[in-house]
């Protein structure tokens, strides 16, 4: 009886473990139907080849087109002292932190050089022209050098004359003297959507012809402190940026510009993940005028204007609104078009021409973008009536800044 008992129980314990083996083995089937499946979603091996030759012939097409750009700017090394105080709170009356793990090359440096020292600055550019040698560039690259050259791709150095250049806009049209040169074309960066992949060229660190993958990871990126630069609307990149890629090409798979590579968001001075470039329509907009060495037109509505969602809750009840949104205007300048055209103090701008205003950086976007003469139709909030109205933008006054004067 126990043998049977035991014969039993055995059998028993066989059928689990053959059951237990089938259901595992079925699972792995199962498991491997789907990860075969998920190959067979990815792109071929072919696919893979033209993508990598697309991206091989776009590199080869647009390096030749970007040049690093050398500048001799002279600094004051005062400067350099106050700023470095700034930067380290206990640093002693003469610049220099004791604590500082610097501080002792800090303070040789100042040693060795007194009063003003000249120093070497490096970007990148790329040719918009290729009969008239004309290059694009950020204007902070060149800004306060005592002298500029260029180094193409093929290894001359030419020295560069400024033909232009807009500090608000940060872009500066530079010129050399050459022949063989190779020009890049603009695309069309209002066509230009998230997730799109773009390639970045440049020279980050002085490493010439140096080429990074991405995509575009935003678009419209305004509120973002960059010094002296009024007009953002940027687009956000994951393409490698680094110091040095300033002034270089953001470019699509066709090698067309999309934008010019200008700043990183970054807590180390270095490559963070997020980049941010000038659309190519801003640049087309300015280069015509940056060429002739005049200011770059913009227009001009003459507002002194706030956030909408900045008012108090008292405010808010005043204006009416369904939801904070716009910007309101605090002030209208005499004589401009936003007098002439009908606009009043407590107006809440709430579209441009379709589009909805969240931050005054998109009203200063939208008019400074616009060519003087231009007609904006306007959708306005004013005593608890939402209506329309059309404005012809005039040129934008010399000396007009935006930051100083917050009208726009």
């Amino acid at each position: 009886m126990q043998g049977a008992v035991f014969i039993v129980c055995t059998v028993t314990a066989f059928f689990i473990l053959v059951r237990t083996d089938i259901v595992r083995r079925l699972a792995y089937l199962v498991e491997k139907g789907r990860f075969e499946a998920m190959r067979e979603a990815l792109p071929s091996s072919d696919t893979l080849a033209r993508f990598n030759a697309d991206a091989r012939a776009v590199a080869a097409l647009v390096t030749p087109a970007v040049v690093q750009v050398v500048t001799v700017k002279r600094v004051d090394l005062s400067d350099v002292i106050a700023s470095y105080g700034e930067r380290h709170p206990g640093a002693t009356s003469n610049g220099v932190a004791s604590s500082d793990p610097d501080a002792g090359a800090f303070e040789a440096l100042l040693r060795q050089h007194q009063g003003m020292r000249a120093l070497d600055g490096y970007g990148s550019g790329f040719v918009v022209d290729a009969e008239l040698g004309h290059i694009v560039t950020n204007e902070h690259v060149i800004a306060g050098a005592e002298s500029i050259h260029v180094r193409l791709a093929d290894g001359r150095v030419l020295p560069a004359s400024l033909l232009g250049s807009d500090t608000a806009g940060d872009l500066a049209v530079l010129q050399i003297n050459a022949e063989s040169l190779h020009a890049l074309r603009f695309a069309d960066s209002d066509s230009v959507e998230v997730g799109d992949a773009v390639m970045s060229v440049g020279n980050p660190f002085g490493l010439d012809g140096t080429v990074s993958r991405g995509i575009i990871s935003g678009k419209g990126r305004s509120r973002i402190d960059i010094h002296g630069v009024e007009y953002h609307g940027f687009l956000q990149t994951d393409a490698v940026i680094n110091p040095g890629n300033s002034g270089g090409p953001l470019v699509n798979l066709r090698g067309e510009v999309v934008a010019i590579n200008t700043a990183i968001a970054t807590t180390t001075g270095h490559y963070d993940g997020v980049g941010f470039a000038i659309p190519s329509r801003r640049i087309q907009q300015a280069l015509p005028a940056l060429a002739r060495g005049e200011a770059v037109p913009r227009g001009y509505l003459g507002v002194s204007i706030v956030d909408a969602p900045d008012q108090d809750s008292v405010a808010d009840a005043r204006l009416g609104l369904a939801e904070n949104r716009g910007v309101l205007v605090r002030e209208i300048v005499p004589d401009s078009p936003a007098e002439q055209f009908g606009l009043r103090v407590g107006d809440v701008i709430v579209t441009i021409n379709g589009q909805r205003l969240r931050h005054t950086i998109d009203l200063i976007n939208i008019v400074g973008d616009s060519s003087p003469g231009s007609s904006l139709a306007l959708e306005i909030f004013r005593d608890g009536r939402t209506e329309s109205r059309a404005v012809v933008v005039s040129r934008q006054p010399d000396g007009f800044r935006t930051r100083q004067s917050k009208s726009d």
